[in-house]
C-alpha cells in the first residue's frame, strides 16, 4: 500500500511539473484579410494557418479553408509540414473557402491545454493559393506563454491582405 501511495505521489508531482510547462495563454487570435482581386474568372483562395516550432516542425493547423481535396498539395508549405500526414487534427478546423473580407480565427485556453504546447517561440504561418491566381506565404515568429500581451502585424502583397496576431495572457 505504501508503494502505491508513493507511486501516486510521484505521478502527481510529475504531472504537475509537466502541466506547469505548458503554454498558459488565454487566447490567440489571428485576423486574416483576403483582398478583392479583379480577375476573371475569380476563384476564392485556399488558405491554411498553422503553428510550427522554431525548428520548422508543424505543430497544429489552426484553420484550413478549402473546397476540393485534389488541390490541398498546392498549399505547398502547409502540405509538407502537416497536410500530407493525413492527420484528422485539421478536420476540426476545416471550412469552406472565403470570399474577400476579414476573418478571425481564435484559439482558446482550452484548445491550448489540448495542444500541450511548451512556452516559447513558435512561427505562425499563413499560406494562400488561388486557382488561376497567385500564391502567398507569410510567416511570423510569435512568443507563447510569456505572460505578456503581444500583437504582431504582417501584410500580404497580393493573395493576402493585413494579418494581425494577438496573444492575450
Amino acid at each position: 500500500m505504501k508503494n502505491l501511495l508513493n507511486s501516486l505521489m510521484v505521478f502527481y508531482l510529475v504531472a504537475t511539473a509537466l502541466n506547469s510547462q505548458q503554454v498558459d495563454a488565454s487566447e490567440l487570435s489571428v485576423e486574416v484579410s483576403i483582398p478583392k482581386i479583379d480577375s476573371q474568372p475569380y476563384h476564392k483562395p485556399y488558405v491554411s494557418i498553422w503553428l510550427e516550432t522554431r525548428k520548422r516542425k508543424g505543430v497544429h493547423t489552426l484553420a484550413f479553408w478549402h473546397e476540393q481535396s485534389d488541390w490541398f498539395k498546392d498549399l505547398r508549405q502547409w502540405w509538407r509540414k502537416i497536410g500530407q500526414q493525413k492527420s484528422p487534427a485539421y478536420d476540426q478546423v476545416t471550412g469552406a473557402t472565403k470570399k474577400p473580407g476579414r476573418y478571425q480565427v481564435k484559439i482558446t485556453r482550452e484548445a491550448f491545454a489540448e495542444l500541450a504546447l511548451a512556452p516559447g517561440e513558435y512561427f505562425l504561418n499563413v499560406e494562400a493559393v488561388r486557382e488561376e491566381g497567385g500564391r502567398e506565404f507569410i510567416r511570423q515568429k510569435i512568443t507563447l506563454g510569456s505572460g505578456e500581451r503581444k500583437t504582431y502585424q504582417k501584410s500580404g502583397k497580393h493573395e493576402l491582405g493585413n494579418i494581425v496576431i494577438n496573444v492575450t495572457p
